[in-house]
């Protein structure tokens, strides 16, 4: 029975039911579906393995970018001008795809990984760079390039695809994003100067990006900064809001079953078993984009070492308080 077939019994039958009893009862109906369909932890474990033994399997070539918007220093940044644009081709020819590359003052140094937000803007982290770190930040699919952004490949709606695609089954969903930046990855730590593992980070779709990341890295990976954690803990959203509303149409014109077995895969409570580094997870107490109660189930499924923080008055942002846990946890753990 699709979504609004439900809706529509609930309202025929239940006129009379308060408008409260009618919304818990949705939503045990999609937690009931999820609960059926989402994917086992062996089943996360053999997709996991699949995706890595993909990327290994293809050639990556890297290029840096003659095109700098920054053309004097600034603020407290004496390595912003070494930082560069990367072009990412991969041998499958796959859709070129971008980053933007920080390297350390001194070398060696540790490895950051940062992932970007939904809307897939190209960001820089001087803080970190000046703090010893290499950081590279990857944006996955080529919806971004230095000088610009490509609207022709998003919905009609203005929303990048890569939600929608993955609970439709189609081509450019998370699979796809996840490889880019495994791709990207192995390139990062070829560079010169650069140690072995690496730690990853990023708000939002960026968070919960990481988290994906760690569990299919592994032992590659030192720890995690999870902010306002994005693909966590689908079917408790009853995919209301900003960004879990996205796969509403997907939710109504496809099998259900189907469309939460491939969301389980992506949801990162499905991978919680498989993270063992230290997790830093944050959520903001006026987030109705990603609410606190899915990142604080993440949580408490998660054995490892690990942090929690709810900021009562931060909303769906990157933040000044974001940047100081980072900060706090890259260098407890990075």
């Amino acid at each position: 029975m699709k979504k609004k077939e439900i809706r529509s019994l609930f309202r025929y039958h239940c006129t009379r039911i308060p408008r409260e009893v009618y919304l818990v009862d949705l939503q045990t109906v999609m937690l009931q579906e999820a609960h059926k369909a989402y994917p086992s932890h062996e089943e996360v474990d053999q997709w996991a393995d699949r995706l890595l033994k993909q990327s290994e399997a293809v050639a990556i070539h890297a290029e840096f970018v003659d095109y700098c918007p920054i053309t004097v220093s600034f603020g407290n940044s004496p390595n912003t001008l070494v930082n560069k644009y990367v072009k990412f081709m991969a041998s499958d020819g796959r859709k070129t795809f971008y980053g933007y590359w920080q390297p350390a003052i001194r070398t060696p140094a540790p490895l950051l990984i940062n992932l970007p937000g939904y809307g897939s803007s190209i960001s820089m982290h001087p803080q970190l760079a000046d703090q010893g770190f290499h950081v590279l930040h990857i944006s996955p699919l080529g919806y971004t390039e230095p000088d610009r952004i490509h609207p022709e490949m998003q919905l009609p709606d203005g929303n990048w695809p890569v939600l929608d695609h993955t609970a439709r089954g189609l081509k450019g969903g998370y699979e796809d994003w996840l490889s880019d930046c495994l791709l990207a990855i192995r390139w990062a730590l070829q560079q010169p100067g650069v140690l072995p593992q690496m730690s990853l980070f990023g708000t939002s779709q960026g968070g919960g990006g990481s988290l994906l990341l760690a569990s299919i890295l592994g032992e590659k990976v030192r720890c995690v900064c999870a902010d306002l954690p994005f693909l966590t803990d689908f079917p408790v959203t009853e995919l209301e809001g900003p960004a879990y509303s996205i796969l509403k149409p997907a939710y109504e014109e496809t099998d259900h079953a189907q469309f939460w077995n491939r969301l389980g895969y992506i949801d990162t409570l499905s991978h919680a078993h498989r993270i063992h580094v230290p997790v830093m997870l944050s959520a903001g107490g006026l987030d109705h984009t990603c609410p606190p109660k899915t990142i604080e189930h993440l949580f408490s499924k998660l054995d490892c070492t690990k942090q929690y923080t709810l900021s009562k008055k931060v909303v769906h942002t990157h933040s000044r308080e974001s940047m100081v846990l980072f900060s706090a946890w890259l260098h407890l753990y990075a």
